[in-house]
């Protein structure tokens, strides 16, 4: 299929710059695009026009523009994920809830839904919009688990990433279990969609659940 060769050069200039937190000059642009200096330049000058990039001396960072779209991705992305989620909480009998990565230390969630039949004789309300430790709760950590392995990282972490799901007890509320799978979601460093329930269930066939409504969110627009 055709495309329009200028547009692709600026998106893909646009995507190279959201990968470097130091940004790019022009001249890194041109050589990993294989593009002329001048023709970079202009494909800058553009994206500046949209506040999609900024200037700071002679780098290229991302501009305001850019976190208006992820932050308007994020909208599109809760409101698609409500009947995922509403479908996980009524499959497994449990809370689901979607969280996504809140800068590179912290995460958020963002949407829950609870099964339509209560199973157990407590149900756990999850705390929207309640920022914690990604190192802290099985949501927190199936983000971590999607980047590479580090010196130093968790266990759960490392069982996670191998495991395509994390498994927490306790620590997030004491007597509550959590399973997550993360994804890729585009204007973060992650999300990840998952249950948590104060009684205990199978954790294979819930896990299973949960992995397949990542896979559901992540096709529309993640990864």
């Amino acid at each position: 299929m055709a495309t329009l060769q200028g547009l692709d050069r600026g998106l893909r200039a646009l995507e190279l710059v959201s990968l470097t937190s130091e940004g790019l000059t022009v001249a890194d642009l041109a050589a990993r695009l294989e593009i002329d200096r001048a023709i970079a330049y202009r494909i800058v000058r553009t994206l500046e026009e949209h506040g999609l990039v900024a200037r700071q001396g002679k780098r290229v960072r991302l501009g305001a523009g850019a976190a208006t779209l992820a932050g308007r991705f994020q909208q599109q992305l809760v409101l698609a994920a409500q009947p995922v989620l509403q479908e996980l909480a009524d499959a497994t009998g449990t809370s689901a809830f979607l969280t996504v990565a809140h800068g590179v230390r912290e995460c958020v969630p963002v949407a829950g839904a609870q099964p339509t039949v209560q199973h157990g004789p407590v149900q756990v309300g999850y705390r929207i919009g309640v920022r914690h430790p990604l190192e802290r709760g099985a949501n927190g950590v199936a983000i971590l688990a999607l980047q590479p392995p580090v010196p130093g990282e968790s266990e759960e972490v490392a069982l996670a990433r191998e495991q395509g799901y994390s498994v927490t007890s306790g620590q997030l509320q004491q007597g509550a279990t959590g399973i997550a799978a993360g994804f890729e979601v585009a204007g973060a460093a992650g999300a990840s969609v998952g249950v948590v329930a104060m009684h205990t269930f199978d954790i294979e066939p819930v896990a299973a659940r949960v992995k397949e409504a990542a896979a559901r969110l992540a096709s529309l627009g993640g990864a």
